[in-house]
């Protein structure tokens, strides 16, 4: 006699950008998720994404393309597209994460088709209406906040990373968050080895939200300190609107022998870095919950936050300090650097911290909306 067959879960996942072509904080909380769900072998997945590798391939799971350009009016003119594209799939459930034109459509699909729709939250920007970037074009404006108000009003569930965020969508759209999740990684496969010089590291994709500038400030401070080594990794920023203001960051970086920009780096090696690294400075004026807070605490890295201490982790764990000006951020950085003890106790702590907070066993909550 033969066994039963169990049917698939059918599972669309729907963001701007997949990790392969993009990798951000969102790209890889995505291939976290995707990678647990793999594990459990209920799932079937297609993977729907504007931006993409044409050489990926992955053997459990297909990526299709979103339209061959971005439209002006952004991603809402991706709509029919997006919506035939979903007809021919048939999910049973949609994970769509980035707030944008795909969240309405991903929404009305569900609505229309008896689907389950989950709507994680990436970012606080995504919660608050201020905060979003549309762009210039007036239409385009309209359109992607229409589409995320409605998604809100009709997704099933909605997923936020930490309470502020669920506090923010109850203030901002009247909706409360049917989870809150804090993000996950891997546990590490390096071993903690730290350099001999004390090094201090700044990791982002550069983008002006992201505050570069107050780091290359810091590293100039400590110039004559050769003790110390400041590196700096990310990606470039995309297009030519911030060309100047990037060439020159470029430029200052140059004229400091103590700081390194190494530029764009896998997760790999920016987890390399800071297996080898001593203190970790985050310098963005906002956050949803940084990937690399988890990386850095998992690496027995305790962080100094310039202006980001989600829901307030900083006042109630020691596992680094918010600081909330730079001159405040300078005196926490010389406490670490003149207490070695202090800073390897505050590194011990976030290390289990981040084992105890941020697991993969988080999937489970997500999961759960999904099969519930």
């Amino acid at each position: 006699m033969s066994g039963c067959v169990v049917k698939k879960i059918k599972l669309a996942v729907i963001t701007p950008t997949h990790w392969a072509a993009f990798m951000g904080g969102a790209q890889y909380q995505t291939k976290c998720i995707i990678d647990e769900l793999l594990k459990t072998g209920k799932y079937e997945i297609t993977y729907f994404a504007h931006a993409t590798d044409s050489s990926f391939r992955h053997p459990e799971y297909t990526v299709k393309p979103i339209g061959s350009r971005r439209p002006r009016i952004g991603y809402t003119g991706h709509a029919p597209q997006l919506y035939k594209m979903l007809v021919a799939f048939q999910p049973d459930v949609i994970y769509q994460r980035v707030a944008c034109g795909y969240s309405g459509v991903a929404a009305c699909y569900a609505k229309r088709n008896q689907s389950k729709m989950i709507w994680h939250v990436a970012h606080d920007g995504d919660v608050s209406p201020e905060k979003l970037d549309y762009g210039r074009n007036p239409i385009r404006r309209f359109l992607e906040s229409a589409s995320i108000k409605y998604a809100i009003r009709n997704t099933n569930a909605i997923v936020t990373q930490t309470n502020v965020q669920a506090d923010l969508l109850k203030q901002n759209y009247g909706r409360t968050a049917d989870a809150i999740v804090p993000n996950f990684h891997p546990l590490p496969q390096e071993a903690c080895h730290k350099n001999a010089t004390t090094t201090i590291v700044w990791v982002a994709n550069i983008k002006r939200w992201k505050n570069p500038d107050a780091f290359i400030r810091l590293a100039e401070r400590y110039q004559g300190r050769a003790d110390l080594q400041f590196v700096m990794a990310g990606a470039a920023p995309k297009g030519n609107t911030d060309l100047i203001w990037y060439n020159h960051l470029l430029g200052r970086i140059s004229e400091l022998p103590n700081l390194t920009y190494l530029g764009q780096q896998s997760q790999n090696a920016i987890n390399e870095l800071l297996a080898k690294s001593h203190i970790f400075v985050n310098t963005s004026l906002y956050e949803g919950f940084a990937n690399t807070f988890i990386q850095a605490w998992l690496r027995e890295v305790p962080i100094i936050s310039l202006h980001v201490n989600p829901d307030g982790v900083f006042n109630n764990e020691e596992i680094g300090f918010y600081t909330g000006s730079e001159d405040a951020m300078f005196e926490r950085i010389n406490q670490l650097i003149s207490d070695p003890k202090l800073r390897d106790k505050m590194g011990l702590k976030a290390a289990e911290y981040a084992c105890e907070r941020h697991s993969a066993k988080n999937i489970g909550a997500i999961e759960q909306l999904m099969s519930g």
